[in-house]
């Protein structure tokens, strides 16, 4: 039988390092992409790929090399992203930042779902067949200095969403993981990568659909914080 195959888009020294040495501890074959993929990441890997993020169309043949080197990848992390601060006013970030946000944090991200979908469909019964999308609480709550990749994160979590339901007959997963402190506030500069790891990891072994917006807490993985979520609002 061979091994399962993870790909994560987006792979830097954080997030992407930790799940790449996660899976590979439980017998899946690593496949990175990045920008400018650092030596320690590569060396975690068992395929690299160089990818500019903020050109969708490079996507599709990230996953052919993939697919040629190690297989269709059963566990797809998408981990990219784009950001240009927009701090006391929305509308200061050039269009043509925000394109670019908007293609890393969205576009690509429904270019490689896309994809993953075109693999799942010839993966075995039994294969994880899981999209993560590494997001954040911007899809929830609205931050001035954060506009444009909260626009990203949101439309991304919107697609994440009706994927999960579109696919639920099939057992293709989908989720937007979206680290929190234990009160459910934003953990902002302080995301733990091996709890994304773990929790990643737990999300790709589990079988079933599980809430797609995939809130979770360090040590002690999902956690429900719509309740928190909609007082927050509502303050």
């Amino acid at each position: 039988m061979s091994s399962p195959v993870l790909l994560v888009l987006g792979a830097g020294p954080g997030v992407g390092l930790a799940a790449a040495r996660k899976f590979a501890q439980h017998g899946y074959k690593v496949a990175l992409a990045a920008r400018n993929p650092s030596e320690e990441t590569s060396k975690a890997a068992d395929l690299v790929v160089k990818i500019d993020f903020s050109d969708p169309s490079a996507v599709a043949s990230t996953f052919e090399k993939v697919k040629g080197a190690l297989g269709i990848p059963s566990v797809v992390v998408y981990n990219a992203y784009s950001w240009h601060p927009s701090e006391v006013d929305p509308f200061s970030v050039s269009v043509a930042d925000f394109q670019t946000d908007l293609a890393v944090n969205t576009t690509s991200a429904f270019a490689a779902a896309k994809e993953a979908v075109k693999g799942f469909e010839s993966l075995p019964k039994d294969s994880s067949k899981t999209f993560i999308f590494t997001g954040n609480i911007l899809n929830v709550r609205q931050m001035l200095i954060f506009t444009s990749i909260g626009a990203g994160k949101s439309a991304t979590a919107h697609i994440i969403a009706n994927a999960a339901a579109a696919y639920l007959s099939k057992g293709f997963k989908f989720y937007y993981a979206d680290e929190r402190t234990p009160d459910g506030g934003p953990v902002n500069k302080d995301i733990d990568a091996h709890a994304h790891a773990e929790f990643f990891y737990n999300l790709a072994r589990d079988p079933k659909q599980g809430p797609w917006l995939a809130t979770f807490v360090k040590d002690k993985g999902y956690v429900d914080f719509t309740a928190a979520d909609r007082a927050f609002l509502d303050a």
